[in-house]
């Protein structure tokens, strides 16, 4: 039964999709409140991609990425991920209502190698549960960027959006085969706190691991201003910022030059 979901329009990065929620989870409530939210890795995608990716949106919550995703590529196949129990029926609500590209969704965690791990469902809502071995409450599937790719049968992927809450490393780990074969663009959040506390990350060793593989990144703040890292001294400035200000980023990596501006985004909000 999906009648005592609640229903909203939002604006996602320019894009007006249909979302659902349960009563009570606060993240519903703050999107449906704001109406309209910037999520980088929608309007990168649009920006960046041709007509028909194949896009992973890893971390999909209630689906709002999905959503706009799936109607600004109606050609497209988009992929989706979400490991709590208590957003599956909320996401699978929004997949239903979108339009556009086929939505295959997978209803597990990713990370960096096939089994079961211990996940976190926050009391206040869908948008901060997290896999966590010593902090995690249930027990849920996780499985890999590869092994979906295996079993999907996919000859490509273009585009993957990771946001985990501080998983982001292990994710990319677990993708090794797929970004060497197809070289796709990344857009992942950076979340000091939770890449620390709940995935017992670094964000200069994520920063590190992405830029060894990745010959172009660019981060994407709050307020859509685009920063192209040149060099270790760029990396040292945008975590400096990150220590000082405990703020949130998005990371695009790319094996082409990232041909995007502040403008460029901004027309977006």
């Amino acid at each position: 039964m999906t009648s005592d979901l609640q229903i909203g329009q939002l604006r996602v990065s320019g894009i007006d999709v249909e979302v659902a929620g349960e009563v009570g989870d606060l993240y519903f409530d703050q999107c449906a409140e704001q109406g309209t939210i910037f999520e980088p890795a929608v309007r990168v995608a649009d920006l960046l991609l041709g007509d028909s990716p194949v896009l992973f949106d890893i971390g999909a919550s209630i689906g709002a990425v999905t959503a706009a995703l799936a109607q600004r590529f109606p050609i497209g196949h988009v992929v989706a991920f979400e490991a709590a129990p208590s957003v599956h029926r909320s996401l699978r609500e929004t997949i239903r209502r979108s339009t556009g590209a086929t939505v295959s969704l997978q209803e597990s965690g990713v990370g960096a190698q096939l089994g079961t791990m211990r996940f976190h469902e926050d009391g206040n809502g869908s948008g901060w549960g997290f896999l966590s071995e010593e902090l995690g409450g249930i027990d849920v599937p996780v499985t890999t960027v590869d092994e979906t790719v295996n079993s999907l049968e996919l000859d490509h992927v273009n585009f993957i959006k990771i946001d985990v809450e501080g998983g982001e490393l292990g994710v990319l780990q677990g993708a090794t085969n797929t970004l060497q074969r197809d070289r796709p663009l990344l857009v992942f959040e950076v979340n000091v706190f939770c890449l620390w506390r709940y995935g017992r990350t670094l964000p200069q060793d994520l920063f590190a691991w992405v830029r060894e593989r990745y010959p172009y990144t660019a981060v994407i703040d709050s307020n859509a201003e685009i920063t192209h890292i040149e060099g270790d001294a760029t990396v040292n400035h945008v975590l400096n910022l990150l220590g000082a200000g405990g703020s949130v980023i998005d990371v695009v990596a790319s094996h082409d030059p990232i041909d995007v501006t502040t403008d460029d985004l901004q027309s977006a909000l």
